[in-house]
């Protein structure tokens, strides 16, 4: 029963009513959830403009994450950069020490 309290607010308007969740059709409950979902933004959300990240960041996500342009060059791109500055690191703090020898 508290189950199915708590999943019955996760439901939108369109698919529950009142009848289903064995409440009286004027429950202030459901007339709540209604409410809610009737004032959730419809449609397709707004394009968001790429001005607002700096030049880099806007022409790399432009590039490899926005519409048709997707694809998975950006996880490549990040593990070169870890293994990269994994390296780096390795090297100053322990490989310097041992070329001469």
């Amino acid at each position: 029963m508290i189950f199915k309290r708590a999943a019955s607010t996760l439901i939108p308007p369109k698919i529950v009513s009142a009848q289903q969740l064995g409440a009286a059709p004027n429950a202030k409950r459901i007339a709540n959830v209604v409410s809610f979902y009737k004032s959730l933004p419809q449609g397709s959300a707004p394009a968001v403009d790429n001005a607002s990240y700096s030049k880099f960041l806007g022409k790399y996500k432009s590039k490899f994450y926005d519409g048709d342009n997707a694809s998975g060059k950006p996880i490549w791109h990040l593990s070169v950069a870890v293994i990269t500055l994994g390296y780096t690191l390795e090297y100053f703090f322990h490989l310097r020490h041992h070329k001469d020898h």
